[in-house]
């Protein structure tokens, strides 16, 4: 189900005829079938056997791959038909309808100390290659929509690699808005229930609450948004064109959420080598061991970025 606010399907299908089409069919996708699913790193290269298909789809999908580890964008290479792919961030595949690939991950962790457990997620993201045009109906629909499994435990008996740095923003607290309560409570069916307990929520902060971001001599500068779920630890990676890139010359920025309360923060993006119009989305997800309290990963809205 898409659930951006700019995008409910009777603008969709008024609009665009061809989103409908490209928004059709879903992945499958997650860890291969296994008695028990955990790892342990000992400083050896982690195979791990995972899968990706198309369901319901009538066309060819492109689906790109990748997976999170301690909150981060683990690179990863893998086999496939006895070849080993190159070592990269993010993976595609191009799936026939019904088609299902199965192939293993070799990880190397590039985060986690010796004694962590922490959490492993596969994540893909639904037609990653389609880009909404500029002079109309700039929705998405449900492409560039990442779906995740849960987390599972990796114990570190030796370090990881450890040569990423985090941006540790200054970050507001602040009350969740009533307008923004009333629209969650009218997703719950029953009125004793916290609609806040049930998932968290990423939002980037647009002038005209469209899906549209503009940068300014060649820098995007965002406010983001983070409420509902747990009080956990959070690690945000921002992706144009389903790639993870830089925030502040960090690799990702870390926060703290709380619970019942919205967690604001800026960040700023050199966008500048970027000419032609882009996808662009943040992605939230728990670090450390607070992914046994709450191991959802959490996508914010999809953007058109467009370059001034």
């Amino acid at each position: 189900m898409n659930t951006d606010s700019d995008s409910d399907l009777s603008s969709i299908i008024s609009s665009d005829d061809d989103l409908i089409k490209k928004s059709e069919g879903s992945v499958s996708m997650g860890f291969k079938h296994a008695d028990k699913y955990e790892y342990t790193y000992s400083g050896s290269e982690m195979k791990v056997p995972l899968y990706v298909g198309a369901l319901d789809n009538s066309e060819n999908t492109e689906v790109a791959a990748m997976l999170f580890l301690n909150g981060e964008v683990q690179p990863y290479s893998y086999t496939l038909n006895g070849k080993v792919s190159k070592k990269q961030m993010v993976h595609y595949f191009t799936l026939g309808p019904d088609e299902t690939i199965n192939f293993t991950a070799l990880v190397t962790p590039i985060s986690g100390k010796k004694g962590d457990v922490v959490g492993m997620q596969f994540a893909t993201v639904f037609r990653s290659d389609y880009l909404p045009k500029q002079d109309g109906n700039t929705s998405f629909g449900n492409c560039g929509h990442i779906n995740s499994t849960i987390c599972i435990p990796v114990k570190m008996q030796a370090s990881g690699i450890n040569e990423t740095k985090a941006d540790t923003v200054k970050t507001t607290i602040t009350d969740i808005p009533e307008e923004t309560m009333a629209m969650l409570e009218g997703l719950v069916a029953n009125d004793t229930d916290n609609p806040l307990d049930y998932t968290s929520y990423l939002e980037i902060k647009t002038a005209d609450k469209r899906n549209r971001l503009y940068s300014k001599n060649g820098k995007l500068n965002l406010t983001l948004q983070m409420y509902g779920g747990k009080e956990v630890a959070k690690k945000i990676t921002f992706f144009i064109n389903n790639e993870p890139v830089k925030v502040d010359n960090y690799d990702y920025c870390e926060i703290k959420t709380t619970t019942d309360k919205m967690t604001v923060f800026d960040v700023s993006i050199d966008v500048s080598k970027y000419k032609e119009p882009c996808s662009f989305y943040a992605v939230a997800a728990t670090s450390g061991e607070d992914y046994v309290i709450q191991d959802d990963t959490t996508q914010s809205e999809r953007c058109l970025l467009i370059n001034k």
